[in-house]
Order: structure tokens, then C-alpha cells, then sequence
């Protein structure tokens, strides 16, 4: 029997403990690389074809995760490739910004698994 496809996400975020709990929730439905450093996951995108970025903002480092999304933008193989923006940016208008930046949805810290994961479908699925 053969084994049904699963989405393929980049996930960047550089707070291990948030690492650890988007791996636990996330490995049983997609197929998750994680990475903790912007040059990291640039060379991930150079290696791999990812369904999906699921990119913090904050990234701890003087780029962000809007910088990220502008960098991976530029591999021709990722130039379409759909992001979610997952920060704890909550305030209003912080929506609006991100995707003015160009994700395609924003999820905000704390968020519950499961409204994660449909943010997650309902994005791959609009973009299918």
C-alpha cells in the first residue's frame, strides 16, 4: 500500500522548547525539518523542496523571519512555496503586516494544536 504524501514543512523558530512542542504536535500529520538559525534553514532550502514555511518572527538574531521569508523568496523552487507567520506579535494590525509581507496566514503565541493544524491544511490547500 502506498503511503499517502506528506506535506513537507520548514519550521524555523529559535526557542527550543517551542521547537519541541511544534515537533510533538506536528510529526504525526506532516513531515517536519526544524531549524533554529536563519543561515540554517536557508541552507535547508538549498538542499530540500519544502510544501510549506512555518517561519518565527522574532528569530533572536537582527533578521527576522520577514527577512527569511524574503531570502527563501529568491530560490526559484520557493518563490511560491506558502508561509505562516507564528510570533507572538498580537497586536492589532500585527495581522495585516505580516501579510503584507507576503505569508499567506499568521498564527499568533500561544496557539492551540489544532487550530494550527487547519491553519496549516487550509493554507496548503489554497495554494494547491
Amino acid at each position: 500500500m502506498k503511503e499517502k504524501h506528506r506535506p513537507h514543512i520548514l519550521i524555523v523558530e529559535d526557542n527550543l522548547d517551542t521547537i519541541k512542542l511544534l515537533d510533538y504536535q506536528l510529526r504525526a500529520y506532516f513531515q517536519i525539518t526544524l531549524a533554529m538559525r536563519i543561515d540554517e534553514a536557508l541552507q535547508l532550502a538549498d538542499r530540500h523542496r519544502f510544501d510549506l514555511f512555518l517561519l518565527d518572527i522574532n528569530l533572536g538574531e537582527r533578521r527576522t523571519g520577514i527577512d527569511l521569508l524574503e531570502r527563501l523568496r529568491q530560490h526559484a523552487e520557493h518563490r511560491n512555496t506558502p508561509a505562516i507567520a507564528l510570533t507572538a506579535y498580537a497586536l492589532p494590525g500585527d495581522r495585516e503586516r505580516f501579510l503584507e509581507e507576503g505569508f499567506e496566514a499568521y498564527v499568533s503565541k500561544p496557539f492551540l494544536r489544532d487550530d494550527l493544524i487547519n491553519t496549516i491544511r487550509h493554507v496548503l490547500a489554497a495554494t494547491a
